[in-house]
């Protein structure tokens, strides 16, 4: 079972996608892709991600010293949820569009984060954001809505919900007013909610790999 992944000079290296089951603790270090776009899946369970000269422990920021820019889509996994974490993971790829987010547990408390605080990524790039277990409430909800309210380019929400949540056209309509799509920060960005009995772990990371085709 591969332990370590030490990417050193990769000038060519536009894809890097990481198969390995959730509970791997593995240690993943890209010191230099100059023109890496697509990373993932990338989850809280990892026991060092470096990038460059920052470092985080799972997902959590340990150092903030490099940037990668070229990165335009992410996919992530983590069990909860936290708007905190994914605005770190922003500030180390500032030109991302597309975040794909595979999580499942829904807190009742989520730290919130300062709108006030520029966020280049929620600013000028983000357009899509995908997330698969969505639960329509605690942290699920809030975070949700917090990119509903804050992404200013933001084109794409879809909402993959948990089968037995989505009953009726009402619990729809109830997100839809708890979204508060009606103060969307980017005028033009649609909210979908979709359910699915089977959620395919291998067709997940195809539509992953497709997603800059």
């Amino acid at each position: 079972m591969l332990q370590e992944l030490i990417v050193v000079n990769a000038p060519c290296l536009e894809r890097l996608r990481h198969h390995a089951p959730y509970k791997d603790k593995m240690h993943i270090s890209i010191i230099s892709a100059p023109k890496l776009k697509i990373l993932g899946r990338l989850t809280d369970n990892i026991s060092r991600l470096e990038l460059g000269a920052t470092v985080y422990k799972g997902l959590h920021t340990i150092r903030m010293a490099t940037v990668m820019r070229t990165v335009k889509v992410l996919a992530i996994r983590l069990d909860n949820l936290g708007v905190h974490v994914i605005i770190n993971l922003m500030k180390c790829f500032p030109c991302l569009e597309k975040l794909y987010i595979k999580t499942y547990i829904a807190t009742k408390n989520m730290r919130l984060h300062n709108s006030q605080d520029h966020i280049e990524c929620l600013d000028l790039h983000l357009k899509t954001i995908r997330i698969r277990y969505y639960s329509g409430e605690g942290s699920h909800l809030a975070f949700a809505k917090f990119f509903v309210l804050d992404a200013s380019v933001l084109e794409s929400i879809v909402l993959d919900v948990v089968p037995d949540k989505m009953r009726s056209d009402w619990w729809i309509e109830n997100q839809r007013r708890q979204l508060q799509l009606e103060e969307r920060a980017s005028i033009g960005a649609q909210v979908d909610f979709t359910s699915d009995d089977c959620f395919d772990y291998l067709n997940d990371i195809q539509e992953f790999a497709d997603s800059c085709e």
